[in-house]
């Protein structure tokens, strides 16, 4: 094979590669299966429909009201890139569920980041 055929190659390959790293982070939100979404929905149909999300957080929404709820929240960070500086992950998926029912109900949920 001639020098010059290998760094056709090479390119070709390197071009292939960085293609690959662009993918998307959690392709599984697409149009097609978050406009179905309905408060109510357990823990294991989000994961089931989405995956396993990204991070996870207990926390007590409304906790200076007269009817704190304690919650779960789910998180799909869908790029991997922050905002300057902070902790904030660019495109997040939330999803929140309450607690006080087991097992754990969607209450909630915020979508930044829809694949076509």
């Amino acid at each position: 094979m001639k020098p010059c055929h290998l760094i056709y190659l090479s390119l070709v390959l390197s071009i292939l590669m960085g293609c690959v790293t662009f993918s998307a982070r959690h392709p599984e939100f697409t149009s097609g299966n978050v406009f179905d979404l309905l408060p109510g929905m357990t823990q294991k149909e989000i994961e089931d429909r989405f995956g396993s999300p990204d991070r996870i957080e207990k926390m007590t929404i409304g906790a200076k009201t007269q009817d704190p709820c304690p919650s779960l929240i789910y998180y799909y960070d869908m790029r991997k890139d922050r905002i300057g500086n902070y902790k904030h992950i660019a495109y997040t998926n939330t999803f929140y569920f309450v607690m006080d029912v087991q097992p754990p109900l969607l209450r909630s949920w915020e979508l930044e980041l829809i694949y076509p």
